[in-house]
């Protein structure tokens, strides 16, 4: 077996696990969330972080993973790959922009109803980096719409990939700033929010390592061809 081979075969090993660990974790984490708000009837924010975490850190880590699987492809097909990596995309859009719905809608019904109460809209760091993580995760789609229906070109694709993986870190992000909101410290204990930000941040790094080193990979390598590709076709000018 040759070095490279080698490399090849600890480096599929390596993100096996990776994955394996990811699927186990986003799993984990999610049953935990979504048993406390069903328990609280998803009253208040029991709702909003119900579907918030179902969408966008059940829903959006897998569309990342089984987009990636090389098992899932030879299993289902390339083309019945996409279709699962669009609809679990979509349901993360749409069930977490539903929680965040629920939110702002309990806010405002809040303000009808006191309107002298304080209502602060996007203003902690749980809100700002969901909002941003919304908007990355609705170009991907806008953006895998025209890859789902037509072959679309590599820089659309190379967009598409980008709007999606900083999505999800985004999202994340904000994930783990929710255990800090007064609904988070009422429902666990201080360290039960420890745990849940270690097992958040790891879930993050596992299901994001594979795309990001391809994405990287990629741009690399775009970037490499156009400057060696300059270089080239301005030493043939000279010729």
């Amino acid at each position: 077996m040759t070095t490279v081979e080698v490399q090849g075969s600890y480096g599929g090993l390596y993100f096996g696990f990776c994955t394996l660990i990811s699927h186990v974790l986003l799993a984990g984490i999610t049953a935990a969330i979504v048993y406390k708000c069903l328990v609280l009837k998803l009253v208040h924010t029991a709702g909003h972080a119900f579907y918030c975490t179902i969408g966008f850190v059940f829903f959006m880590g897998e569309a990342l993973l089984v987009r990636n699987s090389a098992y899932m492809e030879s299993s289902l097909g390339p083309l019945n790959l996409n279709r699962l990596h669009a609809v679990l995309g979509l349901l993360a859009f749409l069930v977490g922009v539903g929680g965040i719905g629920i939110k702002t809608w309990q806010k405002l019904e809040r303000k009808r109803e006191d309107p002298n109460a304080t209502v602060r809209h996007f203003k902690s760091n749980h809100a700002f980096y969901g909002i941003i993580g919304c908007a990355l995760l609705l170009g991907s789609v806008l953006s895998g719409l025209p890859l789902y229906f037509i072959n679309g070109g590599f820089a659309l694709k190379m967009l598409h990939r980008f709007f999606g993986l900083s999505g999800f870190l985004a999202l994340m992000v904000s994930q783990m700033f929710g255990y800090n909101t007064g609904f988070g410290r009422r429902q666990w204990k201080a360290h039960h929010q420890k745990l849940f930000k270690f097992f958040t941040f790891i879930a993050t790094i596992t299901t994001a390592n594979y795309e990001f080193r391809r994405f990287v990979r990629d741009v690399a390598g775009l970037a490499t061809d156009y400057f060696i590709g300059s270089d080239a076709a301005e030493a043939r000018e000279d010729l």
